[in-house]
């Protein structure tokens, strides 16, 4: 959206409370946002409720305060309310009920996975996110630098160093042979 157009319907809902102006704020961001959610937390159901959460914050805070980035905004609150939800469960849920067939290589598969979630969390959080918008959302370096307010070349010199230090510590992993290649 251009910068003028979000200006305007920013405007709108601040001074009109114009609830139009907000649900087509709120949809150009909305599938980003979902997907964001069912990756993050357990269940639909979860994802459905923190969704709802996320949208009644940004609301408030858009009628309230001027803002200069409306998808930075967005997911911070979408953020803040990840680690709500992970910081207010008092127990795990049980893995039962999976008896569907196993793949052949399903371990190595899993592992593989299990190895590739390992490295993104010891990364920090901006830089998870980064490569979330980059690889599975398929947003460019520049979308990307402007929702965190990051340069271009800043943005794409953490993406680069991230990779890099995931390779490197695959490669030695496959080495050592813990992982198997396909």
């Amino acid at each position: 959206m251009s910068n003028i157009k979000e200006k305007f319907i920013l405007f709108r809902i601040r001074a009109f409370k114009d609830e139009r102006a907000f649900n087509v704020l709120l949809s150009q961001n909305a599938s980003a946002l979902q997907r964001f959610f069912r990756a993050k937390l357990p269940t639909n159901d979860d994802a459905e409720d923190a969704y709802s959460i996320t949208s009644y914050r940004f609301w408030n805070y858009l009628t309230a305060s001027e803002v200069e980035s409306v998808s930075g905004l967005l997911f911070t609150i979408a953020r803040s309310v990840v680690a709500e939800f992970y910081r207010s469960r008092k127990e795990a849920l049980p893995l039962e009920g999976h008896d569907a067939a196993v793949p052949e290589n399903f371990a190595e598969k899993l592992d593989a996975q299990m190895f590739v979630k390992k490295e993104l969390q010891k990364l920090d959080e901006e830089t998870r996110e980064i490569i979330v918008l980059r690889f599975l959302e398929g947003w460019n370096i520049g979308d990307i630098a402007k929702r965190l307010g990051k340069s271009e070349n800043a943005t794409r010199v953490t993406l680069h160093r991230a990779m890099k230090k995931i390779r490197l510590n695959l490669n030695l992993k496959i080495e050592v042979g813990e992982v198997k290649k396909d």
